[in-house]
């Protein structure tokens, strides 16, 4: 039973008094007081405040104590989780820009190998996202707005487009699982933008690094194995191992074992994050062992002029300057390399793939092919060289 009334409220003195189950009132002066709920948890007395008198009624009060009992009897701490909803309540009225840059920094940062990675995200994030989004606070984003934010660029930029969208996804799951977020994820799309959207890989089709025809690619050794120059012995190794612009520019002389014909490549230099041992043949050997006697430096491609190694476009302009007819690209050969082993007929895909540093598709897939069929890749490392030198005297 309860055992104050409305009307005694009006005229009772200073003082505190008990309603029944822990609720109290401490009147201030006539007519107004403030409400509060003692309780006791986990061996520990605390009394909570409710809210003002006449503002919160009795019956308002009674009604919050006994909201606040019932969190109790789930051990629930009423004053810890007020506050929680308070920090919640803060957090759900940042702006988009506030949580996208506490992602970028808390989550996301320490994932990225190259430093560019993050200027990229942020640069997209700036450009295209914020200006529209800070607009209103983060919890009142919704599937309309990423929508009106991407429809301008999904046909003109629509790459640039795609990236957004599945960056703001991240960005808005990670609000999400803080409880900063509560509806679903308006850039979800799969279930989402799909159902509204252009399909964009409809819309762009995306080109592909330019390849030259492998059937062309032992004459081109042939021609480049004559130039003395630095950007293409290291043009030369990639062709040989069928390897990326970034694994061979920042290739160490301390990564080859040449007694095992071995280059190892540690993780933080390749595309997937994994370790990957390339099988060298005779002719990279050579390559690696003319350049160590031009210099005792730590990278085999080494430049004077900065004292690192070569540029991130050293063989690209070398060959755009020499081979003005042929459209290729440095990225190309590993398309050239992958067309000539496939189209051989001789070798297992997977190990063609595994020569290329790619990673099996499926979980299941890797769960019963539990090697890197190196042995394989021996073969077809060495086949590709005679390849091709097939044109060299």
């Amino acid at each position: 039973m309860h055992k104050l009334k409305y009307k005694q409220l009006l005229h009772l003195p200073r003082g505190k008094y008990h309603d029944g189950k822990g609720l109290y009132i401490s009147i201030t002066s006539s007519g107004t007081g403030k409400w509060s709920l003692r309780y006791r948890l986990d061996h520990k007395s605390r009394e909570m405040g409710l809210g003002t008198f006449p503002e919160i009624s009795i019956v308002d009060a009674r009604q919050k104590a006994e909201d606040n009992r019932r969190q109790i009897l789930n051990k629930i701490d009423p004053i810890e989780d007020k506050r929680k909803q308070e920090v919640l309540r803060n957090q759900q009225g940042k702006k988009f820009s506030y949580i996208a840059d506490l992602y970028i920094s808390a989550k996301k940062k320490e994932e990225w190998r190259n430093p560019k990675s993050e200027q990229q995200w942020r640069n997209t994030i700036t450009s295209y996202a914020v200006p529209f989004l800070d607009k209103k606070p983060l919890i009142d984003i919704n599937i309309d707005d990423i929508q009106e934010l991407l429809l301008p660029i999904w046909s003109s930029k629509t790459e640039t487009a795609r990236r957004l969208q599945q960056r703001l996804f991240r960005i808005f799951g990670f609000a999400k699982i803080k409880k900063w977020y509560e509806k679903d994820n308006p850039a979800l799309w799969t279930g989402g933008l799909k159902e509204i959207m252009s399909d964009p890989y409809k819309i762009h089709k995306v080109k592909s690094f330019a390849s030259l025809n492998y059937s062309n690619i032992s004459n081109f050794y042939k021609d480049i194995s004559e130039i003395d120059l630095l950007a293409v012995y290291a043009l030369r190794l990639l062709i040989l191992t069928a390897t990326r612009t970034k694994e061979v520019i920042e290739a160490k002389f301390t990564e080859f074992d040449l007694d095992k014909k071995v280059w190892t490549i540690p993780e933080h230099k390749m595309k997937a994050g994994v370790e990957h041992k390339v099988p060298l043949s005779d002719e990279a050997i050579q390559i690696i062992n003319f350049m160590r006697k031009k210099h005792n430096h730590e990278y085999v491609f080494h430049n004077k002029a900065t004292g690192k190694h070569i540029s991130n476009n050293a063989m690209l302009v070398f060959v755009k300057k020499h081979h003005l007819k042929t459209k290729i690209t440095v990225h190309g050969f590993r398309a050239t390399f992958r067309t000539w082993a496939e189209e051989t007929g001789k070798y297992q895909h997977h190990a063609i793939e595994f020569c290329l540093a790619h990673q099996l598709p499926t979980k299941v897939e890797k769960s019963y092919l539990r090697t890197n069929l190196f042995g394989m890749r021996k073969i077809i490392m060495n086949d590709w060289e005679k390849y091709l030198l097939s044109n060299i005297a």
